[in-house]
């Protein structure tokens, strides 16, 4: 693939639910951090007539870093950013309810990837009575991770330890996927240098991804027949991948965009992390 400057992970945003915390996403929001020396901040909604949380020292952070051996167990609040190079911010607003409160902070407040936690049943995280996760996907611009609580991650929750080793794209024929494309080799190559990552096209050929300087990828492209949802969580499941990675039509509205209901239909059956590159 073309090279590109690889931009770190600034700002990582990760919503979560002091009452249940959701381990694994809370991991990868963590590691990614550590890993790619981005700044985490963690959202809480609370209720519109709740009064506002009193300063906090992360300690849930704090105890899981000690628990990686990435930090002294009862070191200071300071710590976090002096030994681990590591800014923690915590932030929480008011509103109707935690779906709103999510997806006005992310308008008003840009970042580089948002770290969401999926439950089990299909559309639904721990916190909502409707999809946050399929209403992010709306959202032009806005890199996104899903993870699935009780599925298998990249980050092992324990212990810290990152692996991630094969990763797998699905790809269409539409020339404007080509930047998401860079976006996320990039971002793969930031996270875990010597990861594979595998293309796939759900087709009869492989699409003829040519940018406007006349290159296209240089990665191989594998190509399968048959439904599209199915085929790619097929492959995935036959590779063994950590990730599957989509550029989705983030310009447009989800329901009327063929990759950007693929996307979301992955994102009802996949058991794998899913992270979501807008296009254009």
């Amino acid at each position: 693939m073309t090279a590109l400057a690889k931009t770190p992970l600034a700002t990582i945003v990760h919503p979560t639910d002091v009452a249940a915390v959701s381990t694994l996403a809370f991991a990868h929001a963590l590691d990614l951090a550590l890993t790619t020396k981005s700044r985490l901040c963690l959202l809480h909604v609370r209720g519109e007539s709740d009064a506002p949380p009193g300063k906090s020292e992360f300690p849930h952070v704090r105890d899981v870093l000690a628990g990686w051996n990435r930090l002294d167990k009862g070191a200071p609040p300071a710590a976090i950013e002096r030994e681990l190079g590591l800014r923690v911010s915590s932030v929480s607003v008011p509103a109707r309810n935690a779906r709103t409160g999510i997806l006005d902070f992310l308008e008003d407040h840009p970042c580089d990837l948002v770290v969401l936690a999926t439950h089990a049943q299909k559309g639904l995280t721990h916190w909502f009575d409707a999809s946050v996760e399929q209403k992010v996907l709306r959202k032009a611009r806005i890199i996104s991770l899903f993870l699935r609580d009780g599925a298998k991650g990249f980050v092992n929750a324990r212990t810290g330890a990152l692996a991630l080793n094969k990763v797998l794209i699905p790809i269409d024929d539409h020339p404007n996927s080509l930047p998401a494309l860079g976006r996320i080799e990039a971002i793969v190559k930031l996270i875990f240098p010597t990861a594979n990552i595998q293309l796939l096209h759900v087709g009869d050929c492989a699409p003829n991804l040519i940018d406007e300087q006349g290159k296209s990828p240089d990665l191989p492209v594998m190509i399968r027949k048959g439904a599209t949802v199915e085929t790619i969580l097929r492959v995935a499941e036959d590779l063994g991948v950590d990730l599957i990675a989509m550029p989705t039509a983030g310009r447009h509205s989800l329901l009327d965009a063929v990759r950007g209901s693929t996307t979301a239909r992955v994102l009802d059956d996949a058991r794998w992390p899913l992270l979501t590159v807008p296009v254009g």
